[in-house]
């Protein structure tokens, strides 16, 4: 009975050997079939370039962007309030919208580097209203709340910034490819087939519609989870360089920050090489290292402002509203069935990360005092 027992357990332990492979096969096929259908983009590799088999049309876009029109605006709505009684955050505000509308523009007719779905009001082809007003909660608050972390006057203003900006639109920028919110250019240089948008130079010859630059392509390249790994990088480089021409305007010029801002950030791109160089590293580690290099050192050795800043619940309403609406969006809204668990956890751990930070900010976290007698140090001890 033992030897027949035991041969009993040897071929269902068999069976289940030999049928798991198989299940697990049919398994990975049918989560790649699912995801052709949620948005018409199969992973060539898990961290791989997402791209659809046709090129689709600009009316093609797989998700609905009405919810997010709903939020930009509500954001925006916020930021005026905030503006009340102020005109200079209110010509802030204003400058943000320009700079909005001015990169939006000219990303898409000089270098091709996306298309935004259709909202409820739209700019042009491309460029959706809520794309370009996106900017007003988003330079608004990286710029105020980092003026209340720091000495605006010190060389750690602007990186805070920066890292505010990544803080406040890494969660967007992490989920738009996959949700249809917009569209990256594919591995031949085509963002919207059938666009008729104006382009300058060769690009505007192509009669394929809208298409990307060979530099754009170039910078674009390298991604993860189907977005390119330099547009973060970006984005703290922006929130860089519109504080450092604040700071050398003495926050006296609002036109200024908008139209030097983004040229004097691109400086961070040989610094991104030079790493890439040294250390023979992806601009995925690059940007890694520079990025959270420099803000831990600013939040290690910047002193913060004297005297502290007053609680300001309505300003950190904006980044509070902002980063539950998207965390939540990955968890159970459209992103839980079209995003990989890791990207998931990456918007959650960042909308948490940032909204401590953004609290830091307002006023709503206690700051440990620092001991400046023997006697209180001792007690801190």
């Amino acid at each position: 009975p033992r030897c027949v027992t035991r041969g009993a357990f040897t071929h269902i332990y068999e069976g289940f050997a030999l049928r798991a492979p198989r299940d697990a096969a049919r398994a990975r096929a049918a989560r790649v079939a699912g995801a052709e259908r949620l948005y018409a983009a199969p992973p060539r590799r898990m961290w791989g370039v997402y791209s659809p088999k046709t090129p689709m049309t600009v009316d093609e876009f797989p998700g609905s962007v009405h919810s997010l029109d709903v939020l930009v605006f509500t954001l925006v709505l916020l930021v005026l309030a905030h503006t009340r009684g102020s005109p200079w955050k209110l010509a802030l505000a204003a400058a943000s919208l320009a700079l909005g509308l001015l990169t939006e523009q000219l990303s898409l007719r000089l270098g091709g580097t996306h298309c935004h779905a259709s909202g409820i009001v739209n700019v042009s082809t491309c460029s959706s209203a809520n794309s370009v007003f996106w900017y007003i909660p988003w330079v608004y608050t990286g710029v105020t709340c980092a003026r209340r972390l720091t000495d605006e006057r010190s060389w750690a203003f602007p990186l805070l910034s920066g890292m505010l900006f990544f803080g406040l639109c890494g969660v967007y920028e992490a989920q738009g490819p996959l949700v249809g919110w917009w569209r990256w250019p594919a591995a031949d240089g085509l963002v919207a087939s059938g666009c008729t948008i104006w382009q300058a130079g060769p690009l505007g010859l192509d009669a394929r519609g809208l298409v990307a630059s060979p530099h754009v392509m170039e910078a674009l390249g390298e991604r993860l989870f189907g977005v390119p790994v330099m547009a973060p990088y970006f984005h703290f480089a922006f929130g860089w360089g519109i504080a450092v021409v604040y700071q050398l305007t003495a926050f006296k010029s609002h036109a200024l920050p908008v139209l030097l801002g983004p040229t004097i950030a691109l400086v961070w791109d040989p610094a991104m090489r030079a790493v890439c160089t040294a250390f023979g590293a992806s601009k995925l580690a690059a940007v890694c290292a520079l990025m959270l290099g420099s803000t831990f050192a600013a939040l290690a050795l910047s002193a913060p402002p004297q005297p502290s800043p007053p609680r300001d619940l309505l300003l950190f309403s904006i980044p509070l509203l902002s980063g539950t609406t998207f965390a939540l969006h990955a968890i159970v809204g459209a992103g839980a069935l079209r995003e990989p668990p890791e990207l998931k956890l990456f918007v959650v751990t960042l909308a948490l990360c940032a909204t401590l930070l953004f609290a830091r900010s307002c006023g709503l976290l206690p700051r440990v005092p620092i001991a400046s007698t023997a006697t209180e140090a001792k007690k801190w001890a």
